[in-house]
């Protein structure tokens, strides 16, 4: 589960019973919203959470924006700032966290940074994704390293999905989360089941050794983004489990009781369907 509570709410906007919910949800593994400009004592509570809840965290290495060097707590960038990979303050946040035993990977990138300040010039290149996954397997070797891809790439495109903007390649990633949001207006019922398909023979024809997880939507977040129904949240995750070779299946979002999107809350029935079809 992806995005669990909010960076801006005291302990991400959390309560015990959230971490509880989750496990009750059947999910193993979580990412929250924040990245190295978190409280210290915000990520150690997410952490402990997890563990006293057997679930597993991915935390961010190179998915935030801050460990690509746009500081932390501003709200406006110039023009003209471009992502730098902020080596020293990413490998001192990995040093002090890597051994927690709830830590199960480090995200180095969210579609090469399409959420940054000025992605509409700027993303991530290739090279880039590979300095920082040299330099975050260098300070820690035990943990695997997951970027995550643009779902669209796969379905607007028959060829050459690893263009501008969802780069890859070996030495990239041991784990590739697609981002397969079907839920906008007009659903696509093949939506999922190509994007799957497509993703895992291009990135294995690259690089046999990686695994693939993939994300399915379930947040809403007008006017883009819609509430998906359970018919098709059921038939998404149904297609997912059909492709064969997959190491799993991640759902977007949870988020954090009085924010924008609280899946407990704002869609039950959605968090009662991923319930039930979990392992």
């Amino acid at each position: 589960m992806k995005d669990v509570g909010e960076a801006y709410m005291p302990n991400f906007g959390l309560a015990n019973d959230d971490f509880q919910k989750l496990k009750q949800a059947k999910i193993d593994a979580i990412e929250g919203n924040f990245d190295i400009c978190a409280e210290e004592g915000d990520v150690r509570y997410f952490l402990n959470q997890s563990y006293r809840n057997n679930l597993k965290v991915i935390m961010s290495a190179g998915a935030g924006e801050a460990e690509w060097g746009y500081s932390c707590n501003q709200n406006k960038y110039p023009d003209d700032q471009k992502p730098v990979w902020n080596k020293k303050e990413v490998a001192a946040w990995i040093n002090k966290w890597k051994n927690h035993p709830a830590v199960y990977a480090w995200d180095i990138s969210n579609e090469a940074g399409s959420v940054f300040p000025n992605s509409n010039k700027f993303t991530l290149s290739l090279d880039q994704l590979k300095q920082a996954y040299k330099d975050v397997k260098r300070a820690d070797p035990n943990h695997p390293i997951i970027i995550r891809m643009n779902g669209w790439f796969f379905y607007d495109y028959d060829s050459n999905f690893f263009r501008n903007g969802n780069p890859f390649d070996k030495k990239t990633a041991d784990i590739v989360m697609i981002n397969a949001y079907s839920n906008v207006d007009d659903y696509y019922d093949d939506f999922v089941s190509t994007v799957a398909k497509r993703a895992r023979e291009s990135i294995i024809k690259i690089d046999p050794n990686v695994k693939i997880v993939i994300a399915l939507g379930v947040w809403e977040e007008q006017p883009l983004w819609v509430k998906p129904g359970k018919k098709q949240l059921l038939n998404d995750t149904k297609q997912v489990k059909n492709q064969k070779g997959l190491l799993g299946v991640a759902f977007f979002k949870y988020g954090a009781e009085g924010s924008e999107w609280y899946l407990p809350g704002d869609s039950p029935e959605l968090l009662g369907v991923i319930a039930s079809t979990s392992p």
